[in-house]
């Protein structure tokens, strides 16, 4: 008889144990983040991966997590499927030790993409219950809420390009020995704007892996120094882009140099009169 209940129990638990595994097809969740596929948010100007949350629209298939850090650093998941009936969202705040855990889905139809000069920000729209939108991201880059923001870009070959808002400098490179240069060079306030909201953009807040080896002779290299508030950071790269990261600081270097050479004060330097061979 004692053999007879053990065998019992161990077919219940072998029975019970199948009805708690999961569905073919069914999502499985884990608080482990992957940090090349999810977008990672640290307080708006830490964004990590977004452009996979701009495919996830653009494809209007499939899925993204998107996970945000509290002050305190801790994780809050909100995964993202496309289902048949629109878009669902699942919000796990089970790793918030200041906040109530809870995991709560939602069901939305649309997710927006709006960018001003000011703000990107990302909305669930058309959410079933009582919140018609469902703020899901939102990057800010007003430079006017910020105390300090000045920079320092040197460019090109042997880096004799420069634009420098601490020390009112624009210099250029004329190519043939020659540089021409602005004393009281200055951005508008259009152009500050601007050229932060890149700087967001491209994460300049973030750890870089950046390089400066370059087999190519001559090389164009890159020195960027960012004032902002009561903090300083530094990065050096080249043109040969041996990372991610000088691939991006490129881009945002390129942007910069875009902005400044479309102002009337650069209109006003001489042409570039020789070339690097």
């Amino acid at each position: 008889m004692r053999s007879s209940g053990i065998l019992l129990i161990f077919i219940t638990l072998i029975i019970t144990g199948c009805f708690n595994l999961p569905s073919n097809g069914e999502d499985k969740f884990t608080t482990t983040i992957n940090e090349q596929e999810d977008v990672i948010n640290s307080h708006g100007m830490i964004v990590k991966n977004l452009k996979k949350l701009d495919a996830f629209i653009q494809n209007k298939a499939g899925t993204q997590r998107v996970v945000h850090y509290t002050i305190e650093g801790d994780p809050i998941f909100n995964d993202l499927k496309y289902t048949d009936q629109g878009i669902e969202m699942r919000l796990d705040n089970s790793e918030d030790t200041f906040g109530s855990p809870q995991v709560t889905t939602y069901t939305c139809q649309n997710l927006v993409r709006n960018e001003t000069d000011k703000l990107l920000s990302y909305t669930l729209t058309g959410c079933e219950g009582e919140q018609a939108k469902i703020e899901l991201l939102q990057i800010p880059f007003d430079v006017m809420k910020q105390d300090k923001f000045e920079f320092v870009l040197k460019y090109g070959v042997n880096l004799k390009n420069e634009i420098n808002t601490i020390d009112m400098r624009l210099v250029k490179d004329l190519q043939n020995g020659e540089v021409a240069s602005v004393s009281d060079f200055g951005l508008t306030e259009q152009e500050r704007g601007q050229i932060y909201k890149e700087m967001v953009l491209a994460n300049y807040l973030d750890e870089k892996e950046l390089s400066t080896e370059c087999n190519r002779k001559p090389a164009v290299s890159y020195d960027l120094t960012v004032q902002i508030n009561n903090g300083e950071r530094h990065y050096q790269w080249t043109e040969c882009q041996n990372t991610e990261d000088d691939a991006q600081m490129t881009e945002l270097a390129q942007a910069i140099i875009k902005i400044v050479q479309a102002g009337s004060i650069y209109k006003q330097l001489p042409e570039v009169k020789g070339q690097y061979e």
